[in-house]
């Protein structure tokens, strides 16, 4: 048996014994309290047993499968024997004991006493029915709440082994490009280029990594790519506040930074590259700017940008923004995460 479910029917009954005692006996003495507490206790199984029935074995069996004549006869039947013996259990047993002036008079009976009464008792059943449909939508909206977290977990993963070749090819090309100009940073390059493959394959495990050691991963990619630009284009790296504590899913700016670069391969003019890492309190900013004197060869891909969303949205829901903003010459992308 689900223990959780036993609780939460217990707390139901214990519920409507106390909230109608009081509904029924407010403004009276303490003995209609105690009378009206005796007639909702001994009549408690009754009420019980007509509930469950009609909850449990009649709506799944008659109404949910379409068969409403049926439905509706058992229903019928279900109020009309309901009524009878809470009539007799509390003209008979409670009242007697308890208050005899609430003893119906005459024949209490007859058929329209019987359906009257047994309208009046079918309140539990709406109460009981409107928790039962309360607490199976907040279980679907949780179900898909979490099958859509899931599906974009899985996504997230998928990002994020992607990422890492796509960033070796990319490191790779200009590793070769270096080697075929034979510069004497090549050597230097690789051993770099083994120091960073080797933090980034520990650092793509973790679901979270610290931002102090997503700058260091920044920090080094960007060593390794000034080696193969030109003089000519400006590469500025920026890390400013305290960041210890804070963690940031692997490779969330990492990616807009190599796509940052990617955006200035093969550029000889003047070009300005700004990366800037920021942390305050309950507060952090990643924004890169590319600028250029003449029209860039090369846009920024926007699902790069997406990507990142699509980490935000799983990792801190509404406690995000992503500003972009593209132009013929520029590229800006930011992203503010509250904390």
């Amino acid at each position: 048996m689900d223990k959780k479910r036993i609780a939460n029917h217990a707390i139901f009954w214990l519920m409507w014994i106390s909230g109608f005692t009081i509904i029924q006996s407010i403004g009276f003495g303490i003995s209609d309290y105690l009378s009206w507490l005796v007639y909702y206790l001994v009549t408690l199984p009754l009420f019980m047993v007509h509930t469950y029935a009609i909850a449990y074995w009649l709506v799944p069996k008659y109404f949910f499968n379409h068969r409403f004549i049926q439905f509706s006869v058992w229903i019928l039947v279900l109020l009309i024997l309901a009524s009878v013996f809470e009539l007799l259990i509390s003209n008979e047993i409670v009242w007697k004991l308890m208050k005899p002036e609430n003893i119906q008079q005459g024949n209490y009976f007859s058929w329209q006493n019987i359906l009257i009464n047994g309208i009046g008792n079918e309140y539990i059943i709406v109460v009981f029915l409107s928790f039962k449909v309360i607490r199976f939508w907040n279980s679907k909206v949780g179900e898909k709440a979490k099958l859509i977290n899931q599906k974009l977990l899985t996504e997230i993963e998928l990002l994020q082994y992607q990422s890492y070749p796509r960033f070796i090819l990319n490191v790779m090309d200009r590793l070769e490009n270096l080697a075929e100009a034979k510069s004497p940073q090549t050597s230097e390059m690789i051993i770099k280029l083994s120091n960073l493959m080797t933090n980034m394959q520990t650092g793509r495990k973790s679901v979270k990594i610290p931002v102090q050691k997503e700058i260091d991963l920044i920090s080094s990619y960007v060593e390794i790519q000034r080696m193969s630009l030109p003089e000519a284009c400006k590469v500025e790296f920026l890390a400013a506040g305290d960041f210890k504590g804070l963690d940031i899913p692997p490779f969330l700016f990492f990616q807009l930074v190599e796509e940052g670069f990617l955006v200035l391969d093969d550029f000889s003019e003047n070009t300005e590259f700004t990366i800037l890492i920021k942390a305050e309190p309950n507060y952090l900013l990643c924004s890169i700017t590319i600028w250029k004197d003449k029209a860039l060869n090369r846009t920024f891909n926007i699902d790069v940008v997406d990507n990142c969303r699509k980490f935000l949205n799983y990792f801190y829901s509404e406690n995000h923004k992503v500003m972009s903003n593209f132009e013929i010459n520029f590229v800006e992308v930011a992203i503010e995460i509250y904390l």
